[in-house]
């Protein structure tokens, strides 16, 4: 009976260490990254997504929230032309996407592309003190698909993100998509976030060895 309550008690401090570790991993690089952080609708990027879990539907993946639909009434700054808004999040339960869009737009081409012109010039200024930007057209195939991108580069960090705007004024399918993503960021956290798995669950193997009587 001691035997078995000493390896439970040997694999419930190991989960525990593994979730202190995750949580000053996270905490440090939040606190790295908040401090040239950007935002869009009112949400940043490297936020903990569970601040805003009762505001939308979740989507899990796994046992972990992969994105969260915020409903129009909750959305912290909404944008007239957009109705729909999602947060995408990494393993580590952070933001690396925010996501806004309208499927039904209703808005002519023109109008659109002016829209979407305004937009790029203003995220650019907006956030010009803290990142180099340099804005491109993303080459959609479709005639109908125009996409403008601005990417921010922050020596400081190596991040690099990606702030883009698109107006698809097909026939059967006009929309917007305004979008802010740090693919990067997803990409390491994900990556340290397996690892950890990874370790304790070797941890967690090495304690459960029966060595008694030895």
């Amino acid at each position: 009976m001691f035997h078995i309550r000493s390896t439970l008690f040997q694999r419930t401090k190991s989960m525990l260490k593994f979730l202190m570790f995750k949580t000053l991993f996270t905490v440090s690089m939040f606190f790295c990254l908040n401090a040239q952080s950007i935002e869009l609708f009112g949400y940043k990027l490297y936020e903990d997504i569970l601040r805003y879990e009762n505001d939308g539907r979740i989507k899990l993946k796994k046992g972990n929230i992969e994105s969260i639909s915020i409903k129009e009434d909750n959305v912290l700054i909404a944008n007239k032309y957009l109705t729909e808004y999602t947060l995408k999040s990494t393993k580590t339960g952070n933001i690396y996407e925010i996501h806004g869009s309208n499927n039904q737009l209703q808005l002519s081409p023109v109008e659109c592309l002016d829209i979407q012109d305004s937009f790029i010039n203003s995220f650019q200024k907006k956030n010009t003190e803290l990142f180099q930007t340099e804005v491109k057209q993303f080459p959609n195939k479709l005639k109908s698909k125009t996409t403008w991108e601005i990417y921010l580069s922050n020596k400081s960090n190596s991040s690099e993100l990606i702030f883009s705007v698109t107006c698809d004024y097909s026939f059967n399918n006009r929309r917007m998509d305004i979008i802010l993503t740090d693919s990067a960021y997803l990409s390491n956290e994900n990556s340290n976030y397996e690892n950890l798995l990874d370790e304790n669950k070797e941890n967690i193997s090495k304690e459960e060895i029966d060595t008694s009587g030895i």
